[in-house]
């Protein structure tokens, strides 16, 4: 039996996303990351190398090894997104701690498919095919805005622009032309290198920049089934064109990300924070897990402390019911990572006092009907298990799964009860670092009821959840080692001589 490090209890319920970069990729400050709050690592994978990438991997997993817990990896594809080329370092500048080619507002600027180091005339923008997509007069933003250009003429490959905002260009940014979009297919020589890395590292989520449609999706979980993977998906809205097939992509996807970066480039800034709250409402609706991204914390890139700003926004995210929070350059590159995901948990954790779980609860249950009689049933008795768990002000919700399924419908009601997922499958364990709420813990595999009842009981009390007279719920599914079923409730009274009634 798996035993749990203490801080573990003290955490957040709300997941905390990481992205791993050159100022947390060792195991010290991996273990740092994880003690502080971090439940998933992300790799950003259009960025650094494969080599730089497989270290971070191996300093993870070895630091949750060492620590005890289990985390995620989610690798983050490029997708088809135009980005700008690496700038030339003999004419790179540094400007507030960043390093790039410095470009004024009325300068010349020519963007072009030949691959070219980035000066301040000229750069490469990967893959090809911008010059497809674009037309005379039309704004191109690179790093969600940190330069814009407007297009004068579309000569070949090349797009003759002209500096509208200047600023400083940084190697592998995003460059976006709102209104735009892509023709790319899905499947860039990029995209599918980084595939290639997701299969050969066995990383537990892929998150799908740029994504378009289900079709996009439906794509890339053949191509990693056909490699013989099936991470958990992650569909990244950062498009105009994904938020209005929303609903077509929450049916596809596992996650879905409010990737706000983008979001903040292809549509009216002011729309974003509407956009937003709708995102988590429909994937709380339809009980799939949501992350909220992008400069949440990013004053902490460079300073110890947050805006009030900042702190407002992660306290609302938590309040309006996303899964979990990321941080990007905060945690890969920032001068303070640590502090970055320490104050974020402290910042969840006082939103979690005061969630609305039965708003939370009715939001998933008003569509309950709308589903399947077997899924009624499943999601019927993790919400009781839920409810039950909380009047009954037990200690722990207790879901032995195999996949993970059952752990996720009880997180879709949000317990205020902690939820102990046991599963005797490592991978499972790690998908379930995504979920709100849940403490993934390595159990063994049990074939009798009884077995599981007992099993339960002393664990919770092993690891100090509780003690003689409290109560614990126990979630799961029979025949046991059918998946897919949530369909047994029962409490238990901790030393009890027959472990509690149905």
């Amino acid at each position: 039996m798996q035993q749990l490090p203490p801080f573990v209890k003290n955490l957040p319920r709300t997941r905390i996303v990481c992205t791993i970069g050159p100022a947390t990729g060792n195991v010290n400050r991996a273990r740092q990351l994880i003690r502080a709050g971090m439940s998933v690592a992300r790799l950003n994978l259009s960025h650094g190398s494969p080599e730089d990438h497989s270290e971070y991997v191996a300093a993870v997993r070895e630091a949750a090894k060492q620590i005890g817990v289990h985390v995620g990896i989610l690798a983050d594809l490029p997708g088809p997104k135009y980005r700008i080329g690496t700038v030339h370092p003999e004419q790179a500048v540094k400007q507030s701690g960043r390093e790039g080619i410095a470009v004024n507002t009325r300068d010349n600027f020519v963007l072009t498919a030949e691959r070219v180091h980035t000066t301040s005339q000229r750069g490469t923008v990967w893959p090809a095919g911008l010059h497809h997509d674009i037309r005379p007069r039309a704004s191109i933003l690179i790093d969600e805005g940190a330069v814009e250009l407007r297009v004068d003429k579309v000569d070949g490959e090349e797009i003759h622009c002209t500096v509208r905002r200047g600023g400083l260009i940084q190697s592998d940014k995003a460059v976006t032309a709102p209104g735009n979009t892509s023709t790319l297919d899905y499947f860039t020589d990029e995209t599918v290198a980084a595939l290639e890395f997701a299969v050969k590292a066995d990383v537990d989520f892929v998150g799908l920049s740029y994504i378009r449609n289900r079709d996009d999706l439906r794509a890339v979980r053949k191509w990693l089934a056909d490699a013989g993977r099936n991470p958990v998906l992650v569909a990244k809205i950062e498009i105009k064109e994904a938020v209005d097939n929303l609903n077509e992509i929450l049916d596809e996807t596992d996650v879905i990300m409010v990737a706000r970066g983008d979001l903040g480039v292809e549509m009216p800034l002011h729309l974003v924070p509407t956009t937003q709250k709708r995102m988590i409402r429909m994937a709380n609706e339809v009980g799939k897990p949501v992350i909220t991204a992008t400069q949440m914390l990013e004053s902490m890139r460079d300073n110890p402390y947050p805006t009030r700003a900042e702190s407002t926004d992660v306290y609302n995210a938590v309040r309006d019911g996303t899964d979990a929070v990321m941080l990007s350059a905060e945690t890969s590159v920032g001068d303070y990572p640590v502090a970055a995901v320490k104050f974020m948990a402290r910042v969840s954790k006082m939103a979690e006092r005061y969630l609305d779980t039965e708003m939370l609860r009715n939001r998933r249950m008003a569509i309950i009907d709308k589903e399947g009689r077997h899924a009624q049933i499943n999601s019927i008795i993790a919400f009781d298990a839920a409810r039950t768990a909380d009047t009954l002000r037990s200690k722990a919700i207790l879901t032995f799964t195999e996949t993970g399924t059952t752990a996720d419908r009880v997180a879709a009601f949000r317990p205020r009860t902690p939820i102990i997922a046991l599963s005797p499958n490592q991978k499972t364990l790690n998908n379930l670092s995504m979920r709100w709420g849940v403490i993934p813990i390595l159990a063994e595999s049990l074939a009798e009821l009884d077995q599981m009842f007992g099993y339960g009981a002393n664990l919770a009390k092993e690891i100090g959840f509780a003690k003689d007279a409290d109560t614990v719920v126990l979630v799961a599914g029979v025949p046991i080692g059918q998946t897919g079923s949530t369909n047994l409730l029962r409490v238990i009274t901790i030393g009890d001589d027959d472990q509690g009634s149905s």
